[in-house]
């Protein structure tokens, strides 16, 4: 007497899932008639029929409706293991015979394990008959049986995030794909939804704060996704998101929380202020170039590099100007050399390479004009025009010469008069 309260007590939180056929290019030879009333039933499925159970017994009766059968109707009731089934072993086997027109009262009533626990059994319910031409039909309508009223579950109701990605950027929309898993033996996960949360405000929820997942079948994973909107002023840098799940089991309301750390880029803001450099040198000399280089971004720009390519006077020459913080602007400065052989005008580029933080790349080019001219030679008797001159000697210096030789000469008199007295005056001694 106790158990049939037990079981009348459980009557009232049976209930079939909704059916669907199994999927085909054509119709299914059998479906079943949710609007039906047969003999034992009080009302149709779809006003909510519910299998009697009593004495340990569970019996269900099921409209089944095919334009093709002809002749009786077999019914198997089929799970996927003996372990999920709480139906003592058994044949689970019936046959049916046509009702009214075009519909099939298929009856199952089956004994039951005594103490069962509150678990969902999925099972297919197996259809099989014939046509009029004797060839064989047959449809497989998934089914899921509810033990509920129980004081205990079969299982803890548990649910598993085995994976959280998102690609999010500064000042843009974007979404978190989140992979949820059940991976429970017998319990269905129903009325499941999805909230995330960033405690710096930085990512919000796009749309609704509750993101409603549905239904997570035994053993089904699923990926969805969570659109959010990052503000312009969200740090360029790893994010916690707190992810609130909620669902019901087994006639119980549950939760789970977990936290992850994505990641908010901002797309390169790299900037460049002119290129500084003489439009032309001569042939063997060197000239300077200089370009200014800005980070408009909110993150580090690393491993910057300035590479020009100027055929005919280089083919590759780099500087490395290494890493550029928020609002900084630094110069990549070179030194380039034509050879004294060359002349001509020169076209290439400057290629500025970088990366963000996570590896990311970028660049952009800048183009490099230069004009190499050949060095100016001129001549000392001649204008730089070609014309011829003739050097004249300035007056002052003319005179000054005549002046100085004048000079010289009177010198030289003088002594020569003066070495004569002396010569004769030793004469005259020796006389």
């Amino acid at each position: 007497m106790k158990m049939n309260k037990w079981l009348a007590a459980l009557l009232a939180a049976w209930f079939l899932i909704p059916f669907f056929s199994a999927k085909a290019e054509t119709a299914p030879a059998f479906t079943v008639d949710e609007d039906a009333v047969l003999r034992d039933m009080d009302r149709s499925w779809r006003q909510g029929y519910i299998p009697a159970v009593g004495g340990n017994r569970w019996t269900m009766i099921l409209p089944v409706r095919s334009a093709e059968a002809a002749g009786p109707v077999t019914a198997e009731l089929v799970f996927p293991t003996e372990r999920y089934s709480f139906f003592r072993p058994g044949k689970m086997t019936m046959t049916a015979q046509l009702e009214t027109t075009g519909i099939w009262r298929v009856r199952f009533s089956l004994d039951l394990f005594p103490n069962q626990k509150n678990a969902d059994y999925p099972c297919v319910i197996r259809l099989t008959g014939k046509n009029k031409e004797g060839k064989e039909l047959v449809t497989e309508i998934p089914y899921t049986i509810r033990m509920r009223g129980a004081t205990e579950s079969i299982e803890k109701a548990r649910i598993e995030i085995t994976d959280v990605r998102a690609d999010l950027n500064t000042g843009e929309e974007g979404e978190v794909k989140v992979t949820v898993t059940n991976p429970c033996s017998a319990t269905v996960i129903e009325n499941l939804e999805l909230k995330i949360s960033d405690s710096a405000g930085h990512i919000l929820p796009r749309d609704a704060e509750t993101l409603k997942i549905g239904t997570l079948g035994i053993g089904e994973s699923m990926t969805v996704s969570y659109p959010v909107t990052v503000t312009e002023k969200a740090v360029v840098a790893p994010h916690v998101l707190k992810l609130d799940l909620a669902w019901t089991a087994l006639g119980q309301a549950a939760n789970y929380s977990a936290n992850y750390t994505v990641a908010v880029r901002q797309e390169i803001r790299m900037e460049q202020g002119g290129l500084k450099m003489a439009p032309a040198v001569t042939a063997g000399d060197s000239v300077s170039l200089s370009l200014p280089i800005m980070n408009m971004g909110k993150a580090d720009i690393v491993n910057v590099l300035a590479t020009v390519t100027l055929p005919g006077i280089t083919e590759r020459q780099s500087v490395l100007v290494g890493t550029i913080q928020p609002g900084e602007t630094k110069q990549a400065q070179m030194v380039l050399s034509p050879a004294k052989d060359i002349t001509g005008d020169f076209a290439g580029e400057m290629t500025v390479e970088c990366t963000d933080q996570d590896g990311n790349p970028a660049s952009f080019r800048v183009p490099v004009n230069l004009k190499v001219e050949a060095p100016v030679k001129v001549d000392a008797g001649k204008t730089a025009s070609g014309e011829s001159v003739k050097k004249e000697i300035p007056a002052a210096v003319t005179w000054g010469l005549a002046g100085g030789c004048g000079l010289l000469l009177v010198l030289i008199m003088t002594q020569s008069l003066v070495l004569r007295r002396k010569i004769h005056r030793l004469e005259e001694e020796k006389l």
